[in-house]
Protein backbone atom coordinates (compact mmCIF):
# COMPACT_ATOMS: atom_id res chain seq x y z
CA UNK A 1 0.00 0.00 0.00
CA UNK A 2 1.95 3.48 -0.80
CA UNK A 3 0.00 6.94 -0.52
CA UNK A 4 1.07 9.80 -2.97
CA UNK A 5 0.32 13.16 -1.66
CA UNK A 6 0.76 15.60 -4.58
CA UNK A 7 1.01 19.15 -4.01
CA UNK A 8 0.58 21.68 -7.08
CA UNK A 9 1.47 25.20 -7.31
CA UNK A 10 -0.85 26.82 -9.31
CA UNK A 11 0.08 29.98 -11.47
CA UNK A 12 -1.68 33.31 -10.46
CA UNK A 13 -5.44 32.76 -10.70
CA UNK A 14 -5.36 29.27 -11.51
CA UNK A 15 -6.20 27.60 -8.70
CA UNK A 16 -9.98 27.61 -9.46
CA UNK A 17 -9.34 25.89 -12.54
CA UNK A 18 -6.97 23.82 -11.34
CA UNK A 19 -9.71 22.49 -8.92
CA UNK A 20 -12.15 22.08 -12.26
CA UNK A 21 -9.60 20.25 -13.55
CA UNK A 22 -8.41 17.61 -11.05
CA UNK A 23 -11.70 17.50 -9.72
CA UNK A 24 -13.77 17.20 -12.88
CA UNK A 25 -12.20 17.44 -15.96
CA UNK A 26 -9.79 14.56 -15.52
CA UNK A 27 -12.52 11.81 -13.58
CA UNK A 28 -12.88 10.48 -17.00
CA UNK A 29 -9.29 9.71 -18.17
CA UNK A 30 -8.08 8.52 -14.41
CA UNK A 31 -11.42 5.87 -14.70
CA UNK A 32 -10.22 5.24 -18.14
CA UNK A 33 -6.27 4.86 -16.92
CA UNK A 34 -6.33 2.48 -13.57
CA UNK A 35 -5.98 5.63 -11.18
CA UNK A 36 -6.85 4.82 -7.88
CA UNK A 37 -10.01 7.01 -6.64
CA UNK A 38 -8.89 10.32 -5.19
CA UNK A 39 -9.32 10.30 -1.54
CA UNK A 40 -9.13 13.65 -0.68
CA UNK A 41 -8.64 17.14 -2.57
CA UNK A 42 -7.72 20.81 -0.92
CA UNK A 43 -7.15 24.29 -0.97
CA UNK A 44 -4.80 25.45 1.16
CA UNK A 45 -6.27 28.33 3.60
CA UNK A 46 -3.17 29.17 5.99
CA UNK A 47 0.73 28.28 6.11
CA UNK A 48 3.06 27.94 3.42
CA UNK A 49 2.74 28.38 0.55
CA UNK A 50 -0.10 29.84 -0.55
CA UNK A 51 -2.10 29.19 -2.92
CA UNK A 52 -1.53 25.10 -3.38
CA UNK A 53 -4.18 22.56 -4.47
CA UNK A 54 -3.20 19.50 -2.59
CA UNK A 55 -4.93 15.87 -3.48
CA UNK A 56 -4.12 12.29 -2.09
CA UNK A 57 -4.28 8.84 -3.99
CA UNK A 58 -3.46 5.06 -2.69
CA UNK A 59 -1.73 2.85 -4.85
CA UNK A 60 -1.08 -0.99 -4.83
CA UNK A 61 2.31 -0.26 -5.31
CA UNK A 62 4.59 2.02 -8.02
CA UNK A 63 4.99 -0.41 -10.56
CA UNK A 64 0.73 0.71 -10.53
CA UNK A 65 1.00 3.99 -10.67
CA UNK A 66 3.93 4.26 -13.17
CA UNK A 67 1.55 1.88 -15.24
CA UNK A 68 -1.37 4.33 -14.83
CA UNK A 69 0.72 7.26 -15.64
CA UNK A 70 2.47 5.93 -18.61
CA UNK A 71 -0.59 4.75 -20.16
CA UNK A 72 -2.71 8.83 -19.11
CA UNK A 73 0.52 10.27 -20.49
CA UNK A 74 0.25 9.01 -24.54
CA UNK A 75 -4.02 9.36 -24.48
CA UNK A 76 -4.52 11.98 -27.11
CA UNK A 77 -7.89 13.18 -26.09
CA UNK A 78 -6.44 13.67 -22.67
CA UNK A 79 -3.64 15.78 -24.31
CA UNK A 80 -5.44 17.86 -26.42
CA UNK A 81 -8.15 18.40 -23.17
CA UNK A 82 -4.92 19.72 -21.28
CA UNK A 83 -3.52 21.93 -24.16
CA UNK A 84 -7.45 23.21 -24.52
CA UNK A 85 -7.77 23.78 -20.79
CA UNK A 86 -3.93 25.36 -20.44
CA UNK A 87 -5.28 27.96 -22.50
CA UNK A 88 -2.42 30.15 -22.96
CA UNK A 89 0.05 28.62 -20.38
CA UNK A 90 0.44 26.32 -18.10
CA UNK A 91 -1.83 25.90 -15.01
CA UNK A 92 0.78 24.78 -12.55
CA UNK A 93 4.11 26.09 -12.13
CA UNK A 94 5.27 23.28 -9.95
CA UNK A 95 3.98 20.48 -8.23
CA UNK A 96 6.29 18.35 -4.78
CA UNK A 97 5.02 14.81 -4.47
CA UNK A 98 5.36 12.71 -1.25
CA UNK A 99 5.17 9.13 -0.72
CA UNK A 100 4.01 7.65 2.13
CA UNK A 101 2.74 4.68 4.01
CA UNK A 102 0.47 3.87 6.91
CA UNK A 103 2.37 4.18 10.59
CA UNK A 104 1.89 1.68 12.87
CA UNK A 105 1.39 3.82 15.37
CA UNK A 106 -2.18 4.78 13.03
CA UNK A 107 -2.92 1.17 11.89
CA UNK A 108 -4.11 -0.05 15.28
CA UNK A 109 -6.96 2.83 16.24
CA UNK A 110 -10.14 2.75 15.23
CA UNK A 111 -11.66 4.17 11.92
CA UNK A 112 -12.97 7.58 12.76
CA UNK A 113 -15.94 9.81 10.95
CA UNK A 114 -14.26 12.70 8.82
CA UNK A 115 -17.29 14.04 7.78
CA UNK A 116 -17.28 17.20 10.06
CA UNK A 117 -14.08 18.13 9.07
CA UNK A 118 -14.12 21.67 6.72
CA UNK A 119 -10.55 22.02 8.43
CA UNK A 120 -7.68 19.76 7.94
CA UNK A 121 -4.62 20.06 9.15
CA UNK A 122 -1.71 18.32 7.22
CA UNK A 123 1.20 18.29 9.58
CA UNK A 124 4.66 16.77 8.79
CA UNK A 125 7.16 15.99 11.29
CA UNK A 126 10.94 15.51 11.14
CA UNK A 127 12.50 12.65 13.19
CA UNK A 128 16.26 12.61 13.96
CA UNK A 129 17.73 9.43 12.17
CA UNK A 130 17.80 6.39 15.01
CA UNK A 131 14.86 7.55 16.53
CA UNK A 132 11.64 6.50 14.11
CA UNK A 133 10.73 3.62 16.50
CA UNK A 134 10.75 5.49 19.58
CA UNK A 135 8.54 8.50 17.69
CA UNK A 136 6.24 5.94 16.54
CA UNK A 137 5.72 4.00 20.37
CA UNK A 138 5.21 7.95 21.28
CA UNK A 139 2.64 8.76 19.16
CA UNK A 140 0.79 5.24 19.97
CA UNK A 141 0.99 5.54 23.57
CA UNK A 142 0.88 9.14 23.99
CA UNK A 143 0.04 11.90 21.69
CA UNK A 144 -2.68 10.27 19.16
CA UNK A 145 -5.25 9.36 21.90
CA UNK A 146 -4.45 12.44 23.32
CA UNK A 147 -5.72 14.25 20.27
CA UNK A 148 -8.56 12.17 20.23
CA UNK A 149 -9.79 13.04 23.30
CA UNK A 150 -9.20 16.47 22.87
CA UNK A 151 -11.69 16.33 20.06
CA UNK A 152 -9.55 16.31 17.44
CA UNK A 153 -9.92 13.66 14.13
CA UNK A 154 -7.07 11.78 13.66
CA UNK A 155 -7.42 10.80 9.60
CA UNK A 156 -4.36 9.54 8.69
CA UNK A 157 -0.92 8.88 10.22
CA UNK A 158 2.02 7.84 7.43
CA UNK A 159 5.46 7.61 7.59
CA UNK A 160 7.23 9.75 4.84
CA UNK A 161 9.21 8.17 2.22
CA UNK A 162 9.97 11.34 0.43
CA UNK A 163 10.04 15.01 1.04
CA UNK A 164 11.44 17.48 3.19
CA UNK A 165 11.35 15.81 6.21
CA UNK A 166 12.50 12.02 5.62
CA UNK A 167 12.67 10.45 8.20
CA UNK A 168 9.68 11.83 9.54
CA UNK A 169 5.91 11.93 9.91
CA UNK A 170 2.86 13.19 7.96
CA UNK A 171 -0.52 13.33 10.35
CA UNK A 172 -4.12 14.76 8.81
CA UNK A 173 -6.16 16.08 11.52
CA UNK A 174 -9.47 17.22 11.21
CA UNK A 175 -12.10 19.76 12.78
CA UNK A 176 -15.64 21.29 12.26
CA UNK A 177 -14.03 25.24 11.67
CA UNK A 178 -10.74 26.87 13.40
CA UNK A 179 -12.35 28.00 16.64
CA UNK A 180 -12.82 24.05 17.42
CA UNK A 181 -8.76 23.71 16.08
CA UNK A 182 -7.67 26.34 18.84
CA UNK A 183 -9.87 24.61 21.61
CA UNK A 184 -8.94 21.20 20.81
CA UNK A 185 -4.93 21.86 20.34
CA UNK A 186 -4.31 23.42 23.49
CA UNK A 187 -6.38 20.73 25.28
CA UNK A 188 -4.35 18.27 23.85
CA UNK A 189 -0.77 20.45 24.27
CA UNK A 190 -1.25 20.93 28.15
CA UNK A 191 -2.83 17.21 28.72
CA UNK A 192 -0.65 15.77 32.02
CA UNK A 193 0.43 12.57 29.58
CA UNK A 194 1.70 15.00 26.49
CA UNK A 195 3.77 17.39 28.98
CA UNK A 196 5.07 14.04 31.24
CA UNK A 197 6.31 12.59 27.39
CA UNK A 198 7.87 15.91 26.67
CA UNK A 199 9.91 15.96 29.68
CA UNK A 200 10.88 12.88 29.61
CA UNK A 201 11.83 12.84 26.11
CA UNK A 202 14.02 16.36 27.08
CA UNK A 203 15.80 14.35 29.56
CA UNK A 204 16.49 10.92 27.44
CA UNK A 205 17.12 12.88 24.37
CA UNK A 206 19.67 15.60 25.76
CA UNK A 207 16.87 18.57 25.66
CA UNK A 208 15.08 17.65 21.98
CA UNK A 209 11.69 16.39 21.67
CA UNK A 210 10.94 13.30 19.16
CA UNK A 211 7.99 15.25 17.82
CA UNK A 212 9.02 19.07 17.91
CA UNK A 213 10.29 19.93 14.85
CA UNK A 214 7.07 20.55 12.12
CA UNK A 215 5.75 22.03 9.20
CA UNK A 216 1.82 22.34 8.69
CA UNK A 217 -0.57 23.89 6.55
CA UNK A 218 -4.38 24.47 6.87
CA UNK A 219 -6.86 23.23 4.08
CA UNK A 220 -10.42 22.74 3.39
CA UNK A 221 -11.91 20.37 1.07
CA UNK A 222 -12.91 21.12 -2.19
CA UNK A 223 -16.20 20.63 -3.50
CA UNK A 224 -15.11 17.57 -5.36
CA UNK A 225 -13.68 15.87 -2.29
CA UNK A 226 -15.21 13.38 -0.82
CA UNK A 227 -17.04 13.68 2.24
CA UNK A 228 -15.31 11.01 4.11
CA UNK A 229 -11.54 10.29 4.26
CA UNK A 230 -12.10 6.41 3.42
CA UNK A 231 -7.60 6.10 4.12
CA UNK A 232 -7.60 1.94 4.56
Amino acid sequence: MLYELRMYHPAPGRLEDLVERIGSVMAPYFERHDFPPRLGMWTAVAGTPIPLFAWLLKWRDFAHRAAAFASLSVDQEWNAVRIKTNGDSEMVRRYDLRFLTPSEAWLPLAPVSTSSCRLVELRVQAVAVGRTGAASDVLATVDLPALASSGTTVAGVFDNHSGPATPGITMLLGWSDFDRRRESLAAYEQSSEVVAARLNERDRWAGDHLLAERASLLLEPTRHSPRELKLL
